[in-house]
């Protein structure tokens, strides 16, 4: 059987447009929302403990003192925290650092 010489050009013409690669297409961005394992951390303690410190440390330094050593801005801040259940782990890191913000300030003449 005798296949007719167009038959052939037309199938080849149709298995080569069937073969052509398709246009690429950028994959979009999958879009997620952040995981939050943990509630928010009360800040409250910390900015009220950092206040008292840093009022503290104004009153007591002295324009080119030494600055106080952070064993004993610690111990300072266990001090005025004893027998206030308020006052936390946190509200004694606040007090050292606005402790050590307030005398630097003074030390170091700043406003």
């Amino acid at each position: 059987m005798r296949v007719p010489g167009r038959i052939v050009v037309l199938s080849g013409a149709l298995l080569g447009c069937a073969c052509k690669e398709a246009p690429r297409v950028a994959p979009q961005k999958e879009i997620r929302k952040p995981v939050v394992a943990m509630a928010p951390v009360p800040t409250r303690p910390f900015e009220d403990g950092y206040s008292v410190g840093f009022d503290l440390g104004r009153q007591q330094a002295a324009p080119r003192a030494k600055l106080p050593d952070p064993a004993e801005v610690e111990s300072l801040a266990r001090e005025q925290a004893v027998g206030q259940p308020e006052r936390t782990e946190r509200w004694e890191r606040g007090f050292a650092a606005g402790y050590s913000d307030g005398f630097r300030n003074v030390v170091t003449g700043q406003k």
